[in-house]
């Protein structure tokens, strides 16, 4: 079965994979950034942040980015590939999916420590009606180390494609 949220999830994360392809880090994915239309279409948005892969060195300025969503390795300010946006396209579909972020602090430096070194809850803990080859694909793409993720988007769309999101 197909649902509204299967349309939003596979498109956004076609975006990222194409401009992945090209290049390109988007580096604030987010909820906000992910629009979509009354005929359901998705759109990913502000690419204020964005930047090119770099494979050999990072240039290194300020971290940015919305805390709720940033990877370990953006906010060690280290060099980032994609999997940074994989990190962050994890933390927007827990949100999306669980109705609350993945990570809830009382200040910014605490809700950063935890992005750090807590693993968080599983989805299917707080919305039982996911899969758990859909919960299992969520915490796969927060994990702590970079290594541990997948590859890249189209890794994530093969996955995605072959499981369900809800049980029922």
């Amino acid at each position: 079965i197909r649902t509204n949220a299967t349309f939003i999830i596979e498109q956004a994360a076609e975006s990222l994979a194409y401009m992945h392809d090209k290049g390109w880090l988007h580096k604030y994915i987010k909820p906000d950034n992910i629009l979509g239309n009354g005929v359901g279409e998705v759109r990913l948005i502000d690419f204020a942040l964005a930047e090119r892969i770099r494979k050999w060195f990072a240039v290194r300025g300020p971290v940015q980015g919305t805390r709720s969503y940033m990877a370990p390795e953006q906010i060690r300010n280290q060099r980032l590939d994609q999997r940074a946006d994989s990190y962050s396209y994890g933390c927007t579909l827990f949100e999306m999916l669980t109705g609350r972020p993945a990570f809830r602090a009382d200040s910014p430096k605490a809700l950063l420590e935890k992005h750090l070194y807590e693993k968080p809850r599983s989805p299917r803990s707080i919305n039982p009606a996911l899969t758990e080859e859909m919960d299992d694909l969520i915490m796969r793409m927060l994990s702590k180390n970079k290594k541990d993720r997948l590859d890249n988007m189209h890794e994530f769309l093969a996955k995605f494609r072959g499981i369900r999101i809800f049980s029922k």
